[in-house]
Protein backbone atom coordinates (compact mmCIF):
# COMPACT_ATOMS: atom_id res chain seq x y z
CA UNK A 1 0.00 0.00 0.00
CA UNK A 2 3.25 2.83 0.18
CA UNK A 3 3.06 5.39 -0.28
CA UNK A 4 -0.46 5.76 0.36
CA UNK A 5 0.29 3.77 3.90
CA UNK A 6 2.79 6.67 4.62
CA UNK A 7 0.29 9.30 5.20
CA UNK A 8 -3.13 7.44 6.28
CA UNK A 9 -3.68 4.01 7.74
CA UNK A 10 -5.41 1.36 5.49
CA UNK A 11 -8.06 1.35 7.95
CA UNK A 12 -9.09 5.29 6.82
CA UNK A 13 -9.40 4.48 3.07
CA UNK A 14 -12.98 5.04 1.92
CA UNK A 15 -15.77 2.88 0.96
CA UNK A 16 -19.20 4.55 0.66
CA UNK A 17 -19.96 7.19 2.51
CA UNK A 18 -17.66 5.88 5.39
CA UNK A 19 -14.64 4.60 6.12
CA UNK A 20 -13.57 0.68 6.49
CA UNK A 21 -12.91 1.34 9.74
CA UNK A 22 -16.39 3.37 10.29
CA UNK A 23 -18.25 0.10 8.34
CA UNK A 24 -16.11 -2.64 10.46
CA UNK A 25 -17.12 -0.53 13.73
CA UNK A 26 -20.99 -0.25 12.84
CA UNK A 27 -21.44 -4.38 11.60
CA UNK A 28 -19.70 -5.20 15.14
CA UNK A 29 -21.89 -2.50 16.93
CA UNK A 30 -24.20 -5.76 18.15
CA UNK A 31 -21.65 -7.38 20.19
CA UNK A 32 -21.46 -4.66 22.89
CA UNK A 33 -17.56 -5.35 23.68
CA UNK A 34 -16.66 -4.11 27.22
CA UNK A 35 -13.44 -3.28 25.89
CA UNK A 36 -11.74 -2.41 22.34
CA UNK A 37 -8.77 -2.47 21.78
CA UNK A 38 -7.32 -0.95 18.26
CA UNK A 39 -3.47 -1.82 17.40
CA UNK A 40 -1.57 1.31 15.24
CA UNK A 41 1.57 1.85 13.72
CA UNK A 42 0.88 5.39 12.61
CA UNK A 43 -1.51 8.28 13.20
CA UNK A 44 -2.90 7.01 16.25
CA UNK A 45 -5.44 10.11 16.74
CA UNK A 46 -6.80 9.78 13.88
CA UNK A 47 -7.91 5.99 14.19
CA UNK A 48 -9.21 7.08 17.80
CA UNK A 49 -11.21 10.09 16.56
CA UNK A 50 -12.78 7.71 13.43
CA UNK A 51 -14.29 4.85 15.66
CA UNK A 52 -15.46 7.44 17.91
CA UNK A 53 -17.49 8.92 15.07
CA UNK A 54 -19.18 6.04 14.37
CA UNK A 55 -18.78 4.10 17.55
CA UNK A 56 -19.43 6.96 20.31
CA UNK A 57 -18.28 6.04 24.01
CA UNK A 58 -16.12 3.11 22.92
CA UNK A 59 -14.16 3.76 24.68
CA UNK A 60 -11.32 2.81 22.20
CA UNK A 61 -7.76 2.23 23.58
CA UNK A 62 -4.47 2.41 21.67
CA UNK A 63 -2.04 -0.16 21.42
CA UNK A 64 0.55 1.75 18.98
CA UNK A 65 3.68 -0.21 17.21
CA UNK A 66 6.39 1.57 15.89
CA UNK A 67 6.16 -0.98 13.05
CA UNK A 68 4.08 -3.41 12.02
CA UNK A 69 4.87 -6.59 13.56
CA UNK A 70 2.43 -9.04 12.03
CA UNK A 71 -0.73 -10.96 13.50
CA UNK A 72 0.98 -13.58 15.43
CA UNK A 73 3.41 -11.18 16.88
CA UNK A 74 1.26 -8.62 18.13
CA UNK A 75 -1.11 -11.32 19.98
CA UNK A 76 1.93 -12.62 21.93
CA UNK A 77 2.75 -9.10 22.61
CA UNK A 78 -0.76 -8.28 24.29
CA UNK A 79 -1.00 -12.13 25.36
CA UNK A 80 -1.18 -9.95 29.12
CA UNK A 81 -3.75 -8.23 28.32
CA UNK A 82 -6.27 -10.81 26.45
CA UNK A 83 -5.76 -13.00 29.40
CA UNK A 84 -9.57 -12.73 30.19
CA UNK A 85 -12.41 -13.52 28.08
CA UNK A 86 -13.31 -13.74 24.55
CA UNK A 87 -11.83 -11.63 22.30
CA UNK A 88 -12.55 -11.01 18.44
CA UNK A 89 -9.56 -10.06 16.26
CA UNK A 90 -10.64 -8.30 13.23
CA UNK A 91 -8.11 -6.85 10.58
CA UNK A 92 -8.82 -3.57 8.98
CA UNK A 93 -7.64 -3.67 5.34
CA UNK A 94 -10.60 -5.54 4.21
CA UNK A 95 -14.87 -4.76 3.54
CA UNK A 96 -17.07 -7.50 4.44
CA UNK A 97 -20.30 -6.96 2.45
CA UNK A 98 -22.13 -9.20 4.63
CA UNK A 99 -20.98 -9.84 8.21
CA UNK A 100 -22.98 -10.91 11.42
CA UNK A 101 -20.67 -11.30 14.21
CA UNK A 102 -23.08 -12.68 16.64
CA UNK A 103 -23.64 -15.48 14.44
CA UNK A 104 -19.84 -16.36 14.55
CA UNK A 105 -19.60 -15.92 18.34
CA UNK A 106 -22.78 -17.96 18.68
CA UNK A 107 -20.80 -20.46 16.88
CA UNK A 108 -17.76 -20.21 18.46
CA UNK A 109 -19.09 -20.70 21.65
CA UNK A 110 -21.56 -23.40 21.11
CA UNK A 111 -19.16 -25.70 20.17
CA UNK A 112 -16.46 -24.99 23.11
CA UNK A 113 -13.87 -23.56 20.32
CA UNK A 114 -10.68 -21.98 21.39
CA UNK A 115 -10.45 -20.56 18.28
CA UNK A 116 -12.96 -20.29 15.20
CA UNK A 117 -11.94 -18.19 12.45
CA UNK A 118 -14.19 -16.30 9.98
CA UNK A 119 -13.77 -18.06 6.04
CA UNK A 120 -15.26 -18.20 2.62
CA UNK A 121 -14.92 -18.76 -1.19
CA UNK A 122 -11.30 -17.90 -2.71
CA UNK A 123 -11.66 -14.66 -4.36
CA UNK A 124 -11.60 -14.90 -8.07
CA UNK A 125 -9.03 -12.06 -8.15
CA UNK A 126 -5.48 -11.85 -6.73
CA UNK A 127 -3.63 -14.50 -5.42
CA UNK A 128 -4.10 -15.75 -2.16
CA UNK A 129 -3.21 -18.94 0.25
CA UNK A 130 -5.46 -21.32 1.10
CA UNK A 131 -6.60 -22.68 4.62
CA UNK A 132 -6.84 -26.37 4.68
CA UNK A 133 -10.62 -27.07 5.79
CA UNK A 134 -12.28 -30.63 6.73
CA UNK A 135 -16.11 -30.24 8.02
CA UNK A 136 -15.80 -27.33 10.52
CA UNK A 137 -12.29 -27.82 11.50
CA UNK A 138 -8.80 -26.36 9.70
CA UNK A 139 -5.53 -28.14 9.52
CA UNK A 140 -7.09 -31.76 10.01
CA UNK A 141 -6.57 -33.28 6.50
CA UNK A 142 -6.83 -32.52 2.68
CA UNK A 143 -10.35 -31.13 2.70
CA UNK A 144 -11.85 -28.00 0.52
CA UNK A 145 -9.29 -25.00 0.51
CA UNK A 146 -11.10 -21.31 2.08
CA UNK A 147 -10.01 -18.30 1.74
CA UNK A 148 -9.59 -16.70 5.62
CA UNK A 149 -11.37 -13.17 5.88
CA UNK A 150 -9.48 -11.53 8.15
CA UNK A 151 -11.63 -12.25 11.57
CA UNK A 152 -11.63 -14.63 14.45
CA UNK A 153 -12.80 -15.51 17.73
CA UNK A 154 -10.23 -16.90 20.40
CA UNK A 155 -10.05 -17.39 24.21
CA UNK A 156 -7.08 -16.13 26.22
CA UNK A 157 -4.90 -19.49 25.31
CA UNK A 158 -4.08 -18.48 21.83
CA UNK A 159 -2.28 -14.95 22.40
CA UNK A 160 -0.74 -17.21 25.29
CA UNK A 161 0.24 -19.95 22.80
CA UNK A 162 1.57 -16.97 20.65
CA UNK A 163 4.07 -15.67 23.16
CA UNK A 164 5.30 -19.06 24.33
CA UNK A 165 6.45 -20.24 20.92
CA UNK A 166 7.43 -16.71 20.51
CA UNK A 167 5.76 -16.38 16.91
CA UNK A 168 5.86 -14.12 14.22
CA UNK A 169 4.25 -15.98 11.41
CA UNK A 170 3.09 -19.39 10.14
CA UNK A 171 0.33 -18.95 12.87
CA UNK A 172 -2.25 -21.24 10.96
CA UNK A 173 0.51 -24.11 10.32
CA UNK A 174 1.89 -23.82 13.96
CA UNK A 175 -1.52 -24.05 15.76
CA UNK A 176 -2.52 -26.93 13.42
CA UNK A 177 0.15 -28.67 14.46
CA UNK A 178 -0.15 -27.44 18.45
CA UNK A 179 -3.58 -28.57 18.63
CA UNK A 180 -2.73 -31.90 17.64
CA UNK A 181 -0.47 -32.50 21.13
CA UNK A 182 -2.46 -29.61 23.24
CA UNK A 183 -6.13 -30.96 22.38
CA UNK A 184 -7.01 -26.94 21.23
CA UNK A 185 -10.80 -26.38 19.18
CA UNK A 186 -9.47 -25.11 16.22
CA UNK A 187 -12.78 -24.04 13.55
CA UNK A 188 -13.97 -22.42 10.89
CA UNK A 189 -17.35 -20.70 10.29
CA UNK A 190 -18.41 -19.85 6.66
CA UNK A 191 -19.19 -16.63 6.04
CA UNK A 192 -21.48 -15.37 3.24
CA UNK A 193 -21.32 -12.27 0.66
CA UNK A 194 -17.99 -10.86 -0.33
CA UNK A 195 -15.01 -9.99 1.52
CA UNK A 196 -13.03 -6.99 -0.85
CA UNK A 197 -9.48 -6.51 -0.29
CA UNK A 198 -8.33 -3.04 0.59
CA UNK A 199 -4.82 -3.55 1.60
CA UNK A 200 -3.47 -4.64 -2.48
CA UNK A 201 -2.90 -1.33 -4.64
CA UNK A 202 -3.78 -3.46 -7.83
CA UNK A 203 -7.08 -3.77 -6.69
CA UNK A 204 -7.81 -1.00 -4.59
CA UNK A 205 -9.07 1.34 -7.06
CA UNK A 206 -12.49 -0.92 -7.69
CA UNK A 207 -12.73 -2.41 -4.36
CA UNK A 208 -13.31 0.87 -2.79
CA UNK A 209 -15.20 1.69 -5.65
CA UNK A 210 -17.84 -1.27 -4.65
CA UNK A 211 -19.34 0.68 -1.94
CA UNK A 212 -20.55 3.44 -4.97
CA UNK A 213 -19.99 6.72 -6.34
CA UNK A 214 -19.65 9.36 -3.53
CA UNK A 215 -18.69 13.25 -3.49
CA UNK A 216 -18.27 14.46 0.06
CA UNK A 217 -20.61 17.82 0.93
CA UNK A 218 -17.39 19.52 1.59
CA UNK A 219 -15.28 18.82 -1.87
CA UNK A 220 -16.22 21.52 -4.52
CA UNK A 221 -16.99 20.57 -7.79
CA UNK A 222 -16.80 22.64 -11.01
CA UNK A 223 -20.20 22.82 -12.51
CA UNK A 224 -18.54 21.69 -16.22
CA UNK A 225 -16.00 19.03 -14.50
CA UNK A 226 -17.50 15.66 -15.59
CA UNK A 227 -17.68 12.33 -13.31
CA UNK A 228 -18.34 9.45 -15.24
CA UNK A 229 -18.51 5.53 -14.14
CA UNK A 230 -17.92 5.16 -10.68
CA UNK A 231 -16.02 7.97 -8.86
CA UNK A 232 -15.00 8.48 -4.94
CA UNK A 233 -14.21 12.50 -4.16
CA UNK A 234 -13.21 13.28 -0.53
CA UNK A 235 -13.85 15.59 1.91
CA UNK A 236 -12.01 18.74 0.37
CA UNK A 237 -11.27 17.83 -2.60
CA UNK A 238 -11.43 20.35 -5.64
CA UNK A 239 -12.44 19.05 -9.21
CA UNK A 240 -11.36 22.00 -11.30
CA UNK A 241 -13.11 23.61 -14.36
CA UNK A 242 -12.77 21.06 -17.74
CA UNK A 243 -11.54 18.07 -16.28
CA UNK A 244 -12.96 14.19 -15.97
CA UNK A 245 -12.95 12.21 -13.29
CA UNK A 246 -13.57 7.95 -14.32
CA UNK A 247 -13.77 5.42 -12.27
CA UNK A 248 -11.16 7.00 -10.07
CA UNK A 249 -10.65 8.04 -6.52
CA UNK A 250 -9.42 11.34 -4.97
CA UNK A 251 -9.18 10.88 -1.14
CA UNK A 252 -9.49 14.03 1.00
CA UNK A 253 -7.86 17.13 0.38
CA UNK A 254 -6.32 16.17 -3.03
CA UNK A 255 -7.26 18.75 -5.84
CA UNK A 256 -7.42 17.77 -9.92
CA UNK A 257 -6.37 21.42 -11.93
CA UNK A 258 -6.39 19.78 -15.22
CA UNK A 259 -6.76 16.42 -17.69
CA UNK A 260 -8.36 13.35 -17.05
CA UNK A 261 -8.22 11.07 -13.87
CA UNK A 262 -8.77 7.64 -15.12
CA UNK A 263 -8.89 4.31 -13.14
CA UNK A 264 -6.36 5.43 -10.36
CA UNK A 265 -6.58 7.03 -6.88
CA UNK A 266 -5.26 10.58 -6.88
CA UNK A 267 -3.52 10.72 -2.65
CA UNK A 268 -4.69 12.73 0.06
CA UNK A 269 -3.65 16.04 -0.37
CA UNK A 270 -1.91 16.08 -3.54
CA UNK A 271 -2.33 17.70 -7.02
CA UNK A 272 -2.54 16.57 -10.46
CA UNK A 273 -2.72 18.90 -13.19
CA UNK A 274 -0.61 20.17 -16.49
CA UNK A 275 -2.77 18.62 -19.03
CA UNK A 276 -1.96 14.95 -18.44
CA UNK A 277 -3.80 11.96 -17.49
CA UNK A 278 -3.00 10.14 -14.36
Amino acid sequence: MEPLSHVRPKALLPFGRSTVLGRLARQLRPLAPRLVVMNASRCPSFLTGEMEATWPGSGCRICFEERPLGAPATLARLAGRMAGGTWMVVNTDMVMTDFEPERLLEAHRTVGADWTVLVGDLPSRGEYSALPVEDDRFGKGMGEPAHYWGVSVMEPCIPMLCRELQLSGGMFSTLATQALRRELELRVFRGTGDWLDLGRMDMLPGNILAGGSFVHPTARVSADARLSGGYHVGAGCVVAAGTTVRDSVMLGGSTLESGTLEGTILPWLCRHGEGGTA
